[in-house]
Parts: C-alpha cells; structure tokens; sequence
C-alpha cells in the first residue's frame, strides 16, 4: 500500500514538473499533476486484471476525459492538460529495452518488446481518440436557466 501510495506521489510530481517543462501555465500544472495521478491509478489498478494494452487504453482514456473536462473549467485547449498527463503511462522502458536488444543483436527479443510497445502505445492512442470523438458539446458550460 506504502509503494502505491509513493508512486502515485511520484506520477503527480512528474507530470506537474513536465508541465513546468512545457511551458504550462501556473494554474494549471496542478491539475496536470492530478490528471496524471488519476491516470497513475487506473493504469495501476487495471494491471492485475488485464493486459498492459487494455490498461493503457482506459488510463489514456481517462486522461484525455479528465483534461476535456478540466480544460473548460481552466479555460484551456485540452491538449495543455493531456499532454502531460499521458506521461505516467508511456512505456519508456520497454521502448528503452526494445531498443538495446536490437542494438545488442538480440534481433527476436528486439521485435518482440517492439511489437509489445506498439500495442500499448497503439491502445493508448485508441483510447485518447474515443474520447476526442465524443461531441464538443458534451463539454461545453451550461448556463444556469433562472
């Protein structure tokens, strides 16, 4: 639990300080922290009972759902929010181990973790495209009728 905890900490730092990287406003790097936590967990959750490509789809999803709403309330494009939001869950190492087999000459490991990171990163963007599917209306602020 200790560990779940601290790396939920860790996502939320992370992707604040990618924000900053990035140039994002000051209000919002907060919540871009939030968005990546809240990604963090469901992908974390989500691990036990299905694949990585399934887990990464619906924490992508939950991401880009999150910054479409929050991007209304903080009166900015969601792509200020999902940007580093969607950090958390990008699968660095095994592009990095991918990457290093093939180098090392280990061309079937090499293809394989390659064809595994293009399934995440395939559902990930899947996810991220449902969601930007949905109608800009369902987002929009509605005015209070008196």
């Amino acid at each position: 639990m200790i560990e779940f905890v601290l790396q939920g900490i860790a996502a939320c730092i992370g992707t604040a300080a990618f924000a900053v990287l990035f140039k994002v406003p000051g209000r919002q790097c907060g919540v871009c922290g939030l968005v990546g936590l809240a990604g963090w967990i469901i992908y974390t959750l989500c691990i036990p009972f299905m694949s990585i490509a399934l887990a990464s789809f619906l924490a992508a999803s939950v991401i880009a759902l999150l910054a479409r709403i929050l991007a209304v309330f903080c009166k900015v494009p969601a792509n200020v929010i999902m940007i580093p939001g969607i950090f958390p869950i990008i699968p660095g190492i095994s592009i990095y181990n991918m990457i290093y087999n093939l180098f090392i000459g280990n061309t079937v490991q090499g293809l394989s973790g390659g064809f595994a990171v293009l399934k995440i990163i395939g559902a990930m963007v899947l996810g991220m495209v449902a969601v930007f599917s949905l109608p800009r209306s369902m987002f929009r602020r509605h005015k209070k009728v008196s």
